[in-house]
């Protein structure tokens, strides 16, 4: 056998061994990946910077936000099993926590004691300072040693807030302390189906779950923008439309109670509806009223605005200055209404006994009329799922 004989001969052994090695490889590989799929890839030694950056942004927000955030418990819980009822949020470095209505309702109203724990470990017996239940809001005050302060949330103007910005929910969902989720702001000045007077919800996907009330919703820069209230749900449980109750309401409501305990705000004696499609249908089957044109001719008005008079209270404000059912309210105090939302918030900021001009188209013809404000008596809610 010649040389180059020889060293063909090895050359063809040499190509087979490898050849049939690889092809033993991929056998291998198809045992382990059925589908015939690639083998999956090292992963990458440097994530792009973008990634990265908005990983540490949540980082950041959780790390800063969660100190001012509470998981409230029952006084005298089994310490292994905790009894938690909900959440709050520090709004004072003096030992003020502002959570629900409703969570402090299923205490008992605050007659069972209260306790809070911090993401730190560190606990604090609680008293309930003041309740208002149409907004949905309660003050705790916290027993914390003569000198100590606790970390307190930093308001955002939640005015300022827009459709589409980042947010992060923190409570104790289910009772699992101190959660973090994330999503963006949904919607803003939602209603729900609630008894709740005063309703203009920051709607936000972010998951919240029984056990969220009273949490905080933070922005990007971990401000408060809400506090977490509510859920639309029909599973009982996160559906991705939770309910957050603005941070400027939260403000003036806990600012309130803690001067007085309760919140004082002016009362007209009226329920009123907007100028949408179910008023239009209404009108239809009492007036024939087909479309919106004919609304508003029917109502005296040249454009829709102000808001329809459904019923006026016996001896109210609004009684009194003559208001009737069906009138539509133009103006309130000099200046125009746009809802009935507005009509509610605008009045709350009115002081008792305060003389307000109203405005109002009856019969087609525009009226001016006077009213005195009184104190809104109390209205609680009903209950709803923390």
């Amino acid at each position: 056998m010649t040389t180059a004989t020889r060293w063909a001969l090895v050359t063809l052994f040499l190509g087979g061994g490898v050849a049939a090695g690889m092809g033993l490889a991929r056998t291998f590989d198809v045992r382990s990946n059925p589908a015939g799929a690639p083998p999956a890839r090292a992963p990458l030694a440097e994530p792009p910077a973008a990634l990265v950056s908005l990983q540490d942004s949540f980082a950041q927000v959780a790390e800063a936000a969660s100190p001012s955030v509470v998981h409230i418990t029952l006084e005298g819980a089994d310490l292994l099993r905790p009894e938690g009822i909900g959440s709050g949020v520090v709004v004072s470095e003096e030992g003020y926590v502002i959570t629900n209505h409703h969570v402090v309702e299923a205490a008992g109203g605050g007659a069972r004691g209260l306790r809070v724990r911090f993401v730190d470990g560190m606990e604090f017996a609680a008293k309930t300072l003041g309740t208002d239940p149409e907004t949905d809001l309660a003050l705790l005050k916290l027993d914390v040693p003569a000198g100590s302060k606790v970390t307190r949330a930093v308001f955002a103007d939640s005015d300022r807030v827009r459709v589409g910005d980042w947010c992060l929910a923190i409570g104790s969902p289910f009772g699992y302390r101190h959660s973090v989720t994330a999503g963006i702001v949904s919607a803003k000045h939602r209603q729900a189906g609630m008894s709740q007077v005063y309703q203009d919800f920051i709607q936000t996907d972010a998951a919240i779950n029984p056990g969220n009330s009273g949490g905080a919703l933070v922005n990007i820069r971990g401000e408060l923008i809400g506090i977490n209230t509510a859920i639309v749900t029909e599973s009982q449980g996160n559906d991705g439309v939770g309910l957050a109750i603005p941070s400027n309401i939260v403000s003036q409501v806990s600012g309130a109670l803690m001067k007085e305990g309760r919140v004082r705000r002016g009362y007209l004696g009226v329920r009123s509806v907007d100028l949408d499609s179910r008023l239009m249908e209404a009108l239809r089957v009492e007036s024939g009223v087909r479309n919106p044109e004919d609304m508003l001719k029917h109502l005296g008005l040249k454009e829709p605005r102000g808001t329809y008079i459904i019923h006026v209270e016996e001896g109210s404000p609004a009684a009194k200055a003559g208001v009737l059912e069906r009138d539509v309210l133009l103006e309130l105090n000099g200046r125009r209404v746009t809802s009935q939302s507005d009509l509610l918030f605008r009045m709350a900021d009115i002081k008792p006994g305060t003389v307000i001009p109203l405005k109002v188209v009856r019969d087609g013809k525009e009226r001016e009329l006077a009213a005195t404000v009184q104190e809104r008596p109390p209205m609680d809610i009903r209950r709803r799922r923390r």
